[in-house]
């Protein structure tokens, strides 16, 4: 009845986690930019901001579906299907994503050509799924 003034726990997460994948699409904006303007300095910057940003959003994502999967009686049987779903689909990426962004986020290791050939790889793997994630599971969990 007052979800409007007073917005669930799950609607304020979504909130919080579509944030957080703006900032993850401008930092690898910034990083491919910096990096084709050869300025290494500043992708390494970015690309270490996005280091953390990522792994805080992915753990917070996950402990929070453990959570949700933990009570699945107080759950919809959609929202638990898109949380397994999620779960199911995103987790080899996931660990490709973060053993990537480490390695080239290392002081030691420099930005090849290849580190921006599968850069631009991944961020495309990314945005569908950021898009995906926002278009299903989380327009489900915000109604719970």
């Amino acid at each position: 009845m007052f979800g409007f003034i007073f917005p669930s726990k799950n609607k304020k997460m979504v909130k919080k986690w579509v944030k957080e994948h703006r900032e993850i699409v401008s930092l690898a904006t910034k990083i491919i930019e910096a990096y084709e303007k050869e300025n290494f300095k500043k992708a390494k910057k970015y690309l270490n901001k996005l280091d953390n940003i990522i792994i805080e959003h992915l753990m917070q994502e996950d402990l929070s579906f453990f959570k949700l999967q933990k009570n699945p009686d107080k759950l919809k049987e959609e929202t638990i299907k898109e949380i397994n779903e999620f779960i199911e689909t995103f987790g080899g990426t996931k660990v490709a994503l973060m053993n990537f962004i480490s390695k080239y986020a290392k002081e030691s290791t420099k930005l090849d050509k290849e580190f921006i050939k599968t850069f631009k790889i991944l961020v495309g793997i990314v945005a569908d799924r950021i898009e995906f994630e926002e278009n299903n599971l989380y327009k489900v969990l915000a109604k719970e």
